[in-house]
């Protein structure tokens, strides 16, 4: 049993429950149903009890199923919910632990009347924050290999030069590169930004075309085995930097820097927040750092630990997470650094391999 399976096992015994439902559509998917089981589909769910691991799915995914999951029970359906209130019936299994932000008022509706008698109860929200949290070395493993894969990507296209080419193009050259290099998919919609356009965190891509000075944020990441990466570099297209991105730039590395500086075992995430907010308040720039420090990554690329002002998360071994600051001043533009970090006992190590000093490129 891995210790996934145990930890939500004792969970269950600890709450006298029978079992937990673990579920993801095609609408809503659930990590936690890849992390427990290894599927990796798109429509099933699991029923674990102390005794019995149970994994539900359609045609589409008999022999995947199979594969990734062969310490599950397998049951192959048109009509997943049927099958599972009978399974739910059969074996008695009348007080359940659920995912609530993952289980629709659909299902719920469906499976209690099919299956009268039923006991929900929402696995606790503290629980499930910190389910996937601390990662394995093989975990990290893929992680890390995903990470040289987006970063290599990333160094591939700088070299071509960005100046006279569309934020669109950019963006689609870097997600060919990754399936080319060995990754499955982005891990997220590939942000390129340049010009004013940079001032926006979440930039979508657009045909816009990258012009000499132009300050242009890639923020990217693919995927490996469900596994995410997530790093951000600042370039200066075909020109040199003017003195306020020059100043933008320092100050947001300076802040970057001490904050990887900061992360040690048993340290607080707010803490670590505070040291780069500070540093950029300190410099001026205090308003124009608009989020967060940075925020765990794994099967999602957005997961805990926060590391936000008020992240409550302690820093442990085996955490993943982004040290990502930025600067965005409207009308002008962004820099935003972002390194992706793994916690050992004895420090942080980066995973990310992209240079983070202000690209200058043609």
């Amino acid at each position: 049993m891995t210790q996934a399976l145990e930890r939500l096992t004792r969970y269950i015994q600890q709450r006298g429950l029978d079992a937990a439902l673990i579920n993801s559509s095609e609408h809503l998917a659930s990590p936690n149903l890849k992390y427990v089981t290894g599927f990796r589909g798109s429509d099933a769910c699991a029923v674990i009890t102390p005794t019995e691991r149970h994994l539900i799915t359609d045609g589409r995914y008999k022999l995947q199923a199979a594969q990734e999951a062969p310490d599950f029970k397998l049951h192959v359906t048109r009509d997943k919910t049927a099958v599972l209130a009978r399974l739910l019936i059969t074996r008695k299994l009348f007080r359940l632990a659920i995912e609530p932000a993952r289980v629709t008022h659909e299902l719920i509706t469906n499976l209690t009347r099919k299956a009268p008698g039923l006991v929900l109860r929402p696995l606790n929200k503290k629980f499930l924050e910190h389910f996937r949290i601390r990662k394995t070395p093989a975990e990290i493993e893929l992680v890390k290999k995903a990470a040289e894969i987006a970063s290599e990507a990333c160094r591939r296209v700088v070299e071509e030069g960005l100046a006279g080419r569309t934020e669109l193009e950019i963006a689609g050259k870097l997600e060919l590169l990754f399936r080319s290099l060995g990754a499955d998919c982005p891990s997220f919609p590939t942000i390129v930004a340049s010009g004013a356009r940079s001032a926006l965190p979440h930039a979508v891509p657009t045909p816009k075309e990258i012009l000499p000075g132009d300050l242009t944020i890639l923020d990217f990441g693919c995927s490996l085995s469900g596994y995410s990466s997530d790093e951000t570099v600042t370039c200066v297209a075909a020109a040199s930097p003017t003195p306020l991105q020059k100043r933008m730039y320092e100050v947001v590395r300076e802040a970057q820097l001490r904050a990887i500086d900061s992360l040690r075992v048993g340290v607080a995430v707010g803490a670590v927040d505070e040291v780069a907010r500070k540093c950029i308040a300190d410099a001026g720039f205090g308003k124009h750092f608009v989020h967060g420090l940075g925020h765990g990554v794994g099967l999602e690329v957005h997961e805990p630990p926060w590391l936000t002002p008020k992240g409550k998360e302690v820093l442990e071994e085996g955490m993943i997470m982004t040290i990502e600051p930025g600067i965005y001043i409207e009308g002008v533009g962004g820099v935003r650094l972002e390194s992706l970090i793994a916690m050992r006992t004895d420090g942080p190590v980066i995973l990310s391999q992209m240079p983070k000093d202000l690209i200058l490129v043609n």
